[in-house]
């Protein structure tokens, strides 16, 4: 995964929302993502946009799960690491 590409993605998506193994959840500034990222911080990146949405671009890197099928999916996502949603 190329970090420069991928955070050169992140002032198009504004704020985005992070949670943690510990279920806790946290609003989390584009600058401040892009900082940790940087510094080598491991997240998943989960895009929960529309797929028209998608189409004009995302996240290199990021997985695709709209935001309607996420609860469906919460099984699937590796919970031992930072999820973040945008």
């Amino acid at each position: 995964m190329a970090r420069a590409r991928m955070t050169a993605w992140l002032p198009v998506f504004g704020v985005v929302l992070a949670a943690s193994a510990a279920a806790q959840t946290e609003r989390v500034d584009v600058d401040e993502l892009k900082a940790q990222l940087d510094a080598g911080a491991e997240v998943l990146l989960i895009d929960v946009r529309e797929d028209y949405e998608v189409e004009s671009g995302s996240i290199p890197g990021s997985i695709h799960i709209p935001v309607g099928e996420l609860e469906a999916r919460m099984p699937d996502i590796p919970k031992d690491v930072r999820l973040v949603f945008f």
